[in-house]
């Protein structure tokens, strides 16, 4: 893929997907790189002979333990260097990324940025798909290398042609914000593809995301909206989150699916367990009898008691004023009664420490239920008068 046509319009390139921390240091940069010296428990001594007679990986391992001042080995830049660079030489990878990092960092020997480049696109070259993805990034960022957009666009365009999930999606966003549509859609059509292959294999999250790239026909696939019901209910059917929604809706209205308000309750109930948010919706939906579900003030009740059960004092105030009010669940003043009561007892004397607003409304609904009042049909300016007592 050509690049230099990127030109000066790369400038306008935002990155937001990966950010690299100040605090980074060479060391912590190419800990995958020089892992196995790292681990190995074998001497200085031990490693030195082996290199002595030609081994490579040795030479490599010996001159990390000078670099970094392992097992026993007094750090010393020279031989860490020498060592290193005559496996670099003989194209073990390892060490012409670990060079690269030394060189870019500047802290084991002076900062040169021209050997910085030398040897990590060197590691690149000879490397894999993860060390071009890495390498792109490094010169999107300045990350031990001089920024350089132009080279950045190459090495990860690199990656990406050779299917790397992350440099594809850090292309989709490059060209987003150049507004190429046309390289846009070329990447997000390379995207989608490894998303479908990974949801055939099992992927849930996959499923969910060619579903909605299958219902929308935008991002990379064209719309087809028998595949995307396939998929959303396959991701369903797992648990995904989403899915579940999705499908649920489609149960519940109609639209898509044959409407089966009993699959819908289904799903509901489903979410509800994941995420406390959707007790309240299938509150509403009872309340209401919208989405496929019938109205039903005793099930809006439940759901909203389910609800408030792990919620705080905010959530149990309102469900005490539903059922004072009747507003979307039986009027029950008694129960409305009970639940400030048991906000009440958790609230400790004025004497130890000043009220919250929530813990005021709680004792002034309290004495107005006690008192027979009518509940106040507006919650809101109730609330309001309440705490500003």
């Amino acid at each position: 893929m050509a690049v230099c046509g990127a030109g000066s319009t790369f400038a306008q390139i935002q990155p937001q997907t990966v950010e690299y921390s100040n605090a980074a240091t060479a060391q912590e940069a190419s800990k995958v790189s020089t892992s196995s010296a790292t681990q190995s428990k074998e001497s200085a001594l031990e490693l030195e002979k082996k290199a002595l007679s030609g081994d490579i990986n040795a030479t490599f391992e010996l001159g990390v333990y000078y670099a970094r001042g392992l097992n026993g080995v007094k750090q010393d830049a020279q031989k860490a260097i020498t060592l290193l660079t005559s496996a670099a030489e003989k194209n073990v990878v390892a060490a012409q990324s670990y060079l690269g990092y030394i060189y870019g960092e500047g802290k084991l020997v002076q900062r040169n940025y021209d050997l910085a480049v030398y040897w990590r696109e060197l590691a690149a070259t000879n490397g894999t798909t993860a060390d071009r993805w890495t390498l792109g990034n490094a010169f999107l960022y300045g990350f031990f290398v001089p920024k350089n957009q132009i080279k950045a666009l190459f090495w990860i365009s690199q990656a990406a042609d050779e299917g790397d999930g992350n440099a594809i999606l850090k292309l989709i966003e490059i060209y987003k914000n150049l507004k190429d549509n046309s390289q846009l859609q070329i990447w997000q059509a390379k995207f989608a593809e490894l998303e479908v292959k990974a949801a055939q294999k099992g992927n849930v999250a996959a499923m969910a995301a060619i579903a909605k790239k299958y219902m929308s026909g935008k991002e990379g696939l064209q719309k087809n909206r028998a595949e995307a019901i396939y998929w959303y209910k396959m991701a369903a059917e797992k648990e995904n989150f989403e899915a579940m929604e999705k499908v649920a809706q489609m149960y519940a209205k109609g639209r898509y699916l044959p409407k089966n308000p009993q699959k819908a309750q289904e799903y509901f109930e489903k979410l509800a367990k994941q995420d406390i948010r959707y007790c309240f919706k299938i509150s509403s939906f009872f309340a209401e009898g919208n989405d496929g579900f019938p109205q039903d003030l005793e099930q809006a009740a439940f759901w909203y008691e389910r609800a408030a059960q792990n919620s705080d004092i905010s959530t149990k105030n309102h469900l005490a004023w539903k059922y004072w009010a009747g507003s979307g669940v039986p009027q029950n003043s008694n129960r409305a009664l009970e639940i400030c009561q048991e906000i009440a007892k958790k609230i400790p004397p004025q004497s130890e420490r000043p009220r919250s607003q929530m813990e005021t409304l709680t004792i002034t609904m309290l004495g107005d239920i006690s008192a027979g009042k009518s509940a106040p049909l507006d919650y809101g300016k109730y609330v309001g008068a309440s705490t500003r007592k």
